[in-house]
């Protein structure tokens, strides 16, 4: 045997065992290291189970958790068949009685050192493919989520938002999801999975922002009429691209999927007078009525190139005073039942004035320019 002593298997050994251990030690060095019980994991215990000593030796090591796993082979003087057929069916590997032998003791011993480091090696083995595993989900899950914020900051860029925005929108969500389950009951319907879906596919609640006239998006003043259906659009919009970069995975994706309904109906009404299809109550996706109660919140605590911002309480009072016609008067009630958790979420990702007033300021170069439109969106 070549091996280093450190990579050799383990062999406790329990008891005295009249005299054997010194011939089981000659004949099992070459392939184990024997130790006694304590000096750390093993791969295969011996026990002198002859005597009512050894019977207790055997019960405590069946029992002890520190060896739960590792193969017991019982070593004893005239046994009874009775005696062996107990000891194998409460979970001993096997029972060796004189006459000992070098070839007899190693043809019973070896192959459960050989299991053990079959089994060892499968462990690590498995324990490795777990661990890259992971780190490739990781990593694709970070590339994906990199090209959906370019996306989603592209968008929000344009209507003078930045990351902390979408960041706020997340907090918000999820603070709002959990609220939501806890007052309704209906875990069901936004388990967690779901939810972490929904907090990563908001920042693309906007997407369709790419496509809408820029001059629009920051315009000081109220829209007219006309203006205002154009920008109305987004909605569309973003379901339509979302829709078309579906098609290209080939494959099913949930939070794809999740993107889309996000961006189509985020702008309903409870009441069904939002847009774009006039969706009312429970028609209108959780996911939608969840991220249009944020989008408004986060609106009126905001600076835009329209207005100044509200304060928090002056928010509240707003969204609450909308519930049941705007709003889902459960998604409200668990605004209201989180207003601290959704205002320390609010000031933990807040914009920094004098960096909104420089994009609210900025030029727009390119003026009206914008992406090819989405065909029968407008």
């Amino acid at each position: 045997m070549n091996e280093p002593d450190h990579a050799r298997p383990r062999v406790a050994i329990l008891g005295e065992a009249a005299g054997a251990w010194q011939a089981l030690r000659d004949w099992l060095a070459p392939y184990a290291r024997l130790e006694e019980p304590g000096s750390g994991p093993a791969d295969l215990m011996l026990v002198d189970a002859t005597g009512p000593a050894g019977e207790e030796r055997l019960a405590w090591a069946r029992q002890a958790p520190g060896w739960r796993g590792v193969p017991l082979v019982a070593l004893a003087n005239e046994v009874p068949e009775a005696q062996v057929e107990a000891w194998l069916s409460q979970g001993v590997a096997d029972v060796l009685s004189p006459p000992w032998s070098e070839r007899r003791v190693l043809a019973r011993l070896l192959p459960h050192l050989q299991l053990q480091r079959v089994s060892a090696l499968l462990r690590e083995g498995s324990r490795r493919f777990d661990a890259e595993l992971q780190q490739r989900t990781r990593e694709a899950a970070l590339e994906r989520d990199a090209l959906l914020w370019t996306l989603a900051l592209m968008a929000e860029r344009r209507d003078n938002e930045t990351a902390r925005h979408l960041r706020r929108m997340q907090g918000y969500v999820r603070v709002l999801g959990r609220a939501w389950r806890r007052i309704t009951g209906r875990h069901d319907e936004l388990d967690d999975n779901r939810l972490e879906l929904l907090v990563r596919a908001t920042p693309l609640h906007d997407l369709g922002k790419l496509e809408i006239p820029r001059h629009l998006l920051r315009k000081p003043g109220r829209l007219t009429p006309d203006e205002f259906a154009i920008v109305k659009t987004h909605t569309t919009r973003g379901h339509e691209l979302l829709a078309r970069a579906r098609e290209q995975l080939g494959a099913p994706c949930a939070l794809m999927d999740l993107a889309q309904e996000v961006a189509l109906t985020h702008l309903e009404r409870w009441d069904g007078t939002g847009y774009p299809r006039g969706l009312a109550g429970e028609a209108i996706p959780l996911a939608g009525r969840i991220v249009g109660l944020a989008t408004v919140y986060d609106a009126l605590i905001s600076v835009r190139s329209y207005k100044e911002a509200l304060p928090h309480d002056a928010a509240v009072a707003v969204i609450c005073g909308c519930r049941g016609s705007h709003y889902d008067p459960a998604v409200v009630d668990a605004f209201e039942s989180e207003q601290a958790t959704i205002q320390a979420v609010a000031q933990r990702h807040a914009d920094d004035p004098d960096d909104m007033h420089r994009l609210i300021d900025a030029p727009m170069t390119g003026g009206a320019h914008f992406l090819a439109p989405v065909h029968g969106a407008a």
